[in-house]
């Protein structure tokens, strides 16, 4: 009894703590996730699995290429909801257009917080952006800044921002 009481509070003295993670997706993908609360991974995910879990927070930015108003914006604060799971239905609109399904893994979602922040204006005060010169770098791959959380400083500061 009490080995299993000493595992309960390890557990709860040093369970993790969330991570706040940058997702760079296009508009059209952005519109799929802020209107079914998922989000989606192609074959093979097992990086992005390991990486981010239940009750961790992704922050979502679109990408420039191909939009029509949201570029280079974080558009919205969701908390994952679910574990991942695969999907074998078309849900993304480049895997409806192709009627095969791309991004089989998902996880759901809970939004924090939508709206919208310029990530040009957020750079001065973002410290995971090092290199402020070139701050798209840290905005490339799944999920970006090279595959590490950003600091809890900055997803604040990216929350209150968002109107």
């Amino acid at each position: 009894m009490l080995k299993s009481n000493i595992i309960v509070t390890l557990y709860i003295d040093l369970g993790e703590r969330m991570k706040y993670w940058v997702i760079s997706i296009t508009e059209e993908n952005w519109y799929i996730v802020k209107e079914n609360n998922i989000y989606g991974v192609p074959e093979p995910s097992r990086g992005i699995k390991n990486l981010i879990g239940l009750g961790d927070a992704l922050i979502f930015h679109v990408i420039k290429r191909e939009s029509k108003k949201l570029g280079g914006k974080f558009v919205g604060v969701f908390k994952t909801a679910s574990t991942w799971f695969r999907e074998e239905k078309p849900l993304w609109p480049d895997e409806v257009r192709e009627g095969k399904v791309k991004y089989p893994w998902r996880i759901r979602l809970e939004p924090v917080k939508l709206g919208t922040a310029t990530l040009r204006e957020l750079i001065p005060e973002l410290t995971f952006i090092e290199n402020k010169k070139n701050p798209g770098i840290y905005l490339m791959g799944t999920p970006a800044n090279f595959k590490r959380p950003i600091p809890e400083k900055d997803a604040k500061r990216i929350i209150e921002k968002l109107k």
